[in-house]
């Protein structure tokens, strides 16, 4: 079928519709936006990468002058809750997964560097994080996991003691028969390879801001997400509303890099939440240190791996051990680790290939996928 004029596409440079708002200043980022009577908050985080929570003192920290509100677990009452699964793992024979998502406010343990304890509101950001300063923590700190092969040591202090060891996760998949071609090949290298953490660290931190219409029954969200539908449903969920009762801004991004993808963090769980508690718009920017702790996190791995190789070059197998640090908390389920499991071969057409995987709890920040 023949094309119009104006509608054809194909070999025409198009102008991009953001460009003219973004090289003139006029484009909204979720720290633009501004609302009358709007309060600030700001986060009390764990100093400590593993320790056990014995109180939160916030007496202070209320007497302190502009402190509209404070939090902490014990106030969250049923609202606090895990949050959810937000990528099941897939239908694997033999695949053996324990989740263990994040929470809002922390709770008898903290899991790691940067875990929310408390949540501060005020008139602004300013007496917000004053005030977060006179809040006193009572934690006793505990041996620390930090090295994934240490993690798995009899005996090793559990991030999740309802679990018997740090073991998240345990998956094998196999193609072919890797022992067979191993031993008919000519030349087998053995390698061990570390790939360590890393952080997206995009120009724009996240931020968040709700408002409550009370009137109208609606909440209003401005959040730094790419993806705002799972954001809104799981909102309405958590808050009792219907979809039709949140709507979810996701204005202009100043990078994501997986991280502001599909996440539920505690600050999204808890600033829509305390808006319609206290009847008014509440805003909260992470700054650049909160950045680096409280924003999901890119894989850490240690791979042990075997090629079997005939003389004339020819790969004939494959075998990978490795382990996975997922962090304190497993919300993304085995995404990471099975895109490495799956991924691994690349472009080469490997008949065997014998890939086994342990994700390990640590007491660092969540993994999720980066790019």
């Amino acid at each position: 079928m023949a094309e119009s004029g104006s509608a054809r596409a194909f070999g025409r440079g198009i102008r991009r519709n953001e460009d003219l708002k973004l090289l003139t200043g006029r484009a909204l980022f979720v720290d633009d936006v501004q609302l009358p009577g709007m309060l600030h908050a700001a986060f009390v985080r764990s100093d400590f990468a593993h320790a056990r929570l014995g109180g939160v003192d916030l007496a202070a920290a209320r007497r302190h002058p502009g402190v509209v509100a404070i939090y902490a677990a014990e106030d969250l009452g049923d609202y606090w809750q895990p949050g959810p699964l937000l990528v099941s793992p897939p239908p694997i024979a033999r695949l053996t997964f324990h989740a263990r998502t994040q929470v809002p406010l922390a709770r008898g343990k903290l899991r790691h560097v940067g875990e929310p304890i408390a949540i501060v509101v005020a008139e602004d950001r300013y007496i917000a994080e004053d005030a977060a300063a006179l809040v006193g923590v009572d934690a006793e700190i505990l041996p620390a996991v930090v090295d994934l092969e240490r993690a798995l040591d009899p005996g090793a202090p559990l991030v999740h003691e309802d679990l018997p060891s740090n073991v998240a996760a345990h998956v094998i998949q196999e193609r072919g028969d890797y022992a067979a071609a191993r031993s008919g090949a000519d030349v087998r290298i053995q390698r061990r390879f570390h790939y360590d953490r890393g952080a997206a660290a995009a120009i724009e931190n996240r931020g968040i801001i709700a408002e409550w219409d009370d009137r109208a029954q609606e909440l209003t969200v401005w959040d730094t997400t790419q993806a705002p539908i799972p954001i809104r449903n799981g909102l309405a969920r958590m808050l009792g509303l219907s979809e039709s009762q949140v709507r979810v801004v996701a204005p202009f991004i100043g990078g994501g890099f997986g991280p502001k993808i599909m996440m539920f963090y505690p600050e999204e769980v808890l600033v829509p939440w305390i808006a319609m508690q206290l009847g008014r718009p509440v805003k909260w920017i992470e700054d650049r240190r909160e950045n680096f702790f409280a924003t999901t996190q890119e894989r850490g791995q240690i791979h042990d791996t075997e090629l079997a190789i005939m003389k004339d070059g020819t790969i004939v197998g494959v075998k990978d051990e490795f382990l996975h640090d997922t962090g304190a908390y497993d919300p993304y389920g085995l995404t990471v680790p099975i895109n490495s499991q799956c991924t691994l071969l690349g472009p080469y057409e490997i008949p065997n290939y014998s890939s086994e995987f342990r994700a390990v709890f640590t007491n660092k920040t969540i993994v999720t996928p980066v790019r």
